[in-house]
């Protein structure tokens, strides 16, 4: 998987907008660098997140509440000023917590699931996704982390990705045809194939499911592109 940026980016849905950047823009510090709609309805507010960017979705359309349980549970972030994990709830009660530089190996940020079988996530992120394993049920994606384990409430297929809170995961790739391929060959379930017709955006986006039907972005976003090719070039 041949990334245009790395680490990967996070996305939420939420109807509280100007409570939800109170408390990531200006609580949490995330700046915003970016504001958009990518498609009728939504406003985008992309936050800067340690060199990835969080996905502010924030839709006219009334969500579901209480939202159905995704996998997706907690946002870790490492914070210099932490000396010992703290954990936070946004205003839609999506859990944060903020640990110490190098807390069970997070460097930057990292993202945990609950799942339903973790023998099938082991192989999802080191077979599927090819990435490396640093902890017992953790594992490396270019500098931020993907962790899980085993939880009573977490049923695959039940995912539901228009619900309030933390919905998906987005690769920006190089490729996204390619990208989509080469995991779907790899065991990766496609939710939908490659197409500019997503989104409103110049992007061409596609969709791919974790074992338990969470859902993951892939993106190819010609700026990152020429700016991952021109950096190489140097």
């Amino acid at each position: 998987m041949e990334l245009s940026r790395p680490r990967f980016d996070l996305g939420l849905l939420t109807n509280q907008r100007e409570s939800m950047l109170t408390f990531w823009r200006d609580e949490l510090g995330l700046p915003v660098e970016r504001e958009l709609q990518p498609v009728a309805g939504v406003n985008q507010y992309k936050l800067t997140l340690m060199g990835a960017v969080l996905k502010l979705n924030c839709l006219d359309t009334p969500l579901q509440r209480p939202a159905p349980l995704n996998g997706l549970r907690m946002l870790l972030i490492a914070d210099p000023d932490t000396e010992a994990p703290r954990h936070l709830r946004d205003p839609d009660g999506n859990l944060v917590c903020l640990v110490p530089p190098g807390y069970r190996g997070i460097a930057s940020f990292g993202v945990h699931y609950a799942v339903s079988d973790e023998s099938q996530f082991h192989h999802f992120f080191g077979t599927v996704l090819d990435l490396e394993q640093i902890d017992d049920r953790m594992y490396d994606f270019y500098g931020a982390t993907l962790s899980f384990a085993w939880s009573p409430d977490a049923v695959a297929g039940a995912n539901d990705t228009a619900g309030v809170g933390f919905r998906y995961l987005t690769f920006q790739v190089m490729d996204v045809v390619e990208t989509h391929a080469l995991l779907c060959a790899r065991g990766a379930t496609e939710e939908k194939p490659p197409s500019g017709a997503h989104t409103a955006t110049d992007s061409v986006i596609s969709f791919i499911l974790d074992p338990d039907g969470n859902s993951i972005e892939i993106s190819q976003r010609p700026d990152l592109v020429t700016a991952a090719r021109s950096a190489r070039a140097l």
